[in-house]
């Protein structure tokens, strides 16, 4: 049953939905869903319907919705009425078949839903949509050509990549495959579709703001695109890092790639400007201790839960790393999610990053301990995604038995990354998390792309891969970050995660991720607070955002510096 549906091409959300229905034992997520919508509503009572008086529907403001989650809805409905009380009339694109979220979005008193597939086949030709992927996608198109693919201004090939590696749980795309080829076919024609249906509503509907997650997928990213061709004022977000926060950043057309939790160079000129001091090293280590530790309720992720911190001893013993060499570690990504979206790489993918940078130090760099970590959030998108195994074992075991020197680490490993901080000398990622931690802590970090930290001062960001391959050949070499260095990283981490993630706790608190219930649609979770309207409209993040939403212009929102 889940093959047919994936198969269909059904929404997610949707697809979940399906399979809740036909199945009894997953009957409980129903009644789950049903209970949450009572409490939201008998939470916000009549309050959140009001206050359209202040709107004007020649001022519109969108919302790239497509969800059926209650954690999105709800945050949908936040911001629809807080830029409603600016003088916004909210849309929202939507699908038909997500009734729950339009069960949500309505108690906000939205009621415009633009529902897209309507919308499209209202607004497109198919035969029109046919004749141009023709000219797209070439027999002899390699993955870069495809990646490369823009049509009326819009990257309608990185979409269409997006989109399939997401539905084949592969971030290395085999486009010649037959099953693949069809796909990107699929996918490329959507995201055809989506340009010219986002045209038309831009023709048709005045919208000066817009809010928009994914805007690597389709439709989303034409909509975005397409958005910002017209000088419409877009703003990306997502969850935050730190419970109860959220991320906004502002796009243009020439930032468009960078990703949502990058710095904008006015923010880190006046970052730099101002002073760090030892106080600021003192909240940096709290917020490190919440990150890691094994019960924290800091990380909406809960990457750490069940992690043992382990000593450094220890650590070395049970990875078998000979105590005479440095220690590097190579960062994977989940590799399909959201695999094209932002900055660049020096390589085709996050796959083939991981698999010829393995292949290279396995066959070239014995002077040095390798360890492969692959990303613990494999841990939850798999229980997700109903899928038993992390998509580089793949890879990697084509390269096994791997030497001495390189150990991999699975995504389920029992070692809290906190233990890795005083065994290993370097790491290694494209542009990871993590290569924006370790150096706060003396630990270079090699890059392979772009678009979330790089040109700040404090990683190595080799030119090209044959730059990249002579670097991991002399990684050894090089020295620990100095002082100067590391009050950079220091500055931008405490920036990026204290900062720039907007605490929303005030009106809109968060429940935590449960790893071990990943199918269930509620396991993240915001409850409303406000009692009335006018309580809503005075809450602190709400009168924060909905002045820096409407009123300014600058990239990103950062909460002042205690």
């Amino acid at each position: 049953m889940t093959a047919l549906l994936n198969k269909m091409s059904f929404y997610a959300p949707l697809r979940r939905k399906i399979r809740n229905l036909i199945k009894p034992k997953n009957q409980e997520s129903v009644r789950e869903l049903e209970l949450d919508f009572a409490q939201t509503k008998a939470m916000i009572g009549n309050w959140s319907a009001q206050g359209g008086e202040h709107a004007d529907p020649n001022q519109m403001f969108a919302i790239i919705s497509f969800t059926n989650l209650p954690l999105h809805a709800k945050f949908h409905g936040l911001m629809a009425k807080t830029l409603q009380l600016h003088g916004y009339t909210p849309i929202v694109f939507t699908h038909t078949g997500n009734r729950l979220g339009h069960r949500y979005l309505r108690l906000f008193g939205i009621d415009q839903l633009l529902m897209w597939e309507q919308f499209i086949a209202n607004h497109t030709q198919p035969d029109q949509i046919d004749a141009v992927v023709k000219t797209l996608l070439l027999p002899d198109s390699s993955v870069q050509t495809i990646l490369d693919t823009q049509f009326h201004g819009v990257d309608v090939g990185k979409h269409a990549m997006s989109v399939t590696s997401r539905k084949r749980y592969q971030g290395q795309l085999d486009i010649a495959e037959p099953e693949t080829h069809r796909l990107l076919q699929d996918n490329l024609t959507r995201a055809v579709q989506a340009v010219l249906a986002a045209e038309a509503f831009f023709d048709t509907y005045p919208v000066k703001k817009m809010l928009v997650r994914d805007s690597g997928y389709i439709p989303n990213g034409a909509i975005y695109e397409v958005g910002l061709q017209r000088g419409v004022d877009c703003v990306v977000y997502e969850q935050g890092q730190r419970r109860g926060s959220w991320i906004l950043k502002r796009y243009t057309p020439e930032t468009r790639t960078q990703h949502y939790f990058s710095v904008a160079k006015s923010t880190w000129e006046q970052i730099k400007r101002e002073p760090w001091t030892p106080e600021d090293d003192a909240r940096l280590e709290k917020l490190f201790a919440g990150r890691y530790k094994p019960d924290s309720t800091d990380d909406t992720r809960r990457l750490m839960t069940g992690k043992q911190l382990k000593s450094p001893e220890e650590v070395r013993q049970e990875l078998g790393l000979d105590p005479n060499k440095k220690t590097a570690v190579i960062f994977s990504h989940v590799a399909w999610d959201a695999a094209f979206f932002y900055g660049s790489c020096l390589f085709n993918d996050f796959e083939d990053w991981l698999f010829e940078t393995v292949k290279f130090v396995a066959a070239e760099c014995p002077d040095v301990n390798w360890i492969v970590k692959l990303h613990p959030f494999n841990v939850f998108k798999l229980l997700r995604e109903n899928r038993s195994e992390e998509s580089e074992m793949r890879l990697l075991r084509t390269l096994m038995p791997l030497p001495d020197h390189v150990r991999i680490m699975r995504a389920n490993t029992p070692i809290n990354t906190q233990s890795l901080f005083p065994v290993i000398d370097y790491v290694v990622t494209v542009n990871g998390t993590v290569g924006m931690e370790f150096p706060c802590f003396g630990i270079p970090a090699l890059l392979a792309g772009t678009g979330r930290y790089n040109g700040l001062g404090f990683t190595i960001e080799p030119p090209t891969r044959e730059a990249y391959f002579q670097q991991l050949k002399t990684l050894h070499i090089v020295p620990r970050l100095d002082a100067d260095v590391q009050v950079l990283a220091r500055r931008h981490f405490f920036t990026v995660i204290e900062r720039r993630q907007t605490d929303f706790t005030d009106v809109a608190p968060m429940e935590l991720k449960r790893a071990n219930e990943a199918e269930s649609d509620i396991h993240d979770n915001i409850q409303i607070t406000a009692g009335s309207l006018d309580g809503f409209a005075h809450k602190r993040s709400i009168q924060r955002v909905g002045s820096w939403f409407a009123d300014m212009d600058s990239s990103d929102i950062l909460e002042p510096k205690a």
